[in-house]
């Protein structure tokens, strides 16, 4: 069994590629050391807000909520809320120190749970704990999406 947790959160304004790099960057060095993988996904903003992470961890349960902490404590983003978390018979993401997908609104209509993630809305529904079924989304979304949005 691993243990998993998915959450999501608010970039800060002004975020750009440069920072979604560094992320992945320091993600992709430091998970592989620490027994973790996991999915990032990134929604752009829409009318002129800011854009939305969503993420999955995998990994030792004390591993991940450790990595956590840090992660909810990084200021690149705010308004973070978990929204999913247990055991599972394996890993989804093996394979990867941390996968990473762009989502547009375009991307995201055909997931009409999570077509409106980054609205107001949407942290509405997750603070009340209605997004049920963010793993499935994850991993439906990665295998369905093409990977020229990969960073």
């Amino acid at each position: 069994m691993v243990n998993y947790l998915v959450y999501v959160s608010q970039a800060r304004k002004g975020l750009g590629t440069a920072d979604l790099e560094a992320i992945l960057s320091k993600s992709r060095s430091y998970n592989p050391l620490h027994g973790i993988s996991g999915m990032l996904l990134f929604a752009d903003g829409r009318d002129g807000r800011r854009g939305s992470f969503m993420q999955l961890l995998e990994g030792d349960r004390d591993v991940v909520e450790n990595l956590r902490a840090t992660i909810f404590a990084d200021p690149r983003h705010h308004s973070k809320i978990v929204i999913e978390q247990g055991e599972k018979p394996g890993r989804d993401f093996a394979d990867w120190s941390m996968a990473f997908q762009n989502a547009t609104s375009e991307s995201l209509a055909g997931y009409p749970a999570f077509a409106d993630l980054g609205s107001e809305h949407f942290y509405v529904r997750c603070q009340a704990g209605e997004a049920h079924r963010s793993l499935e989304f994850l991993k439906d979304f990665w295998a369905a999406e093409p990977r020229e949005n990969v960073l």
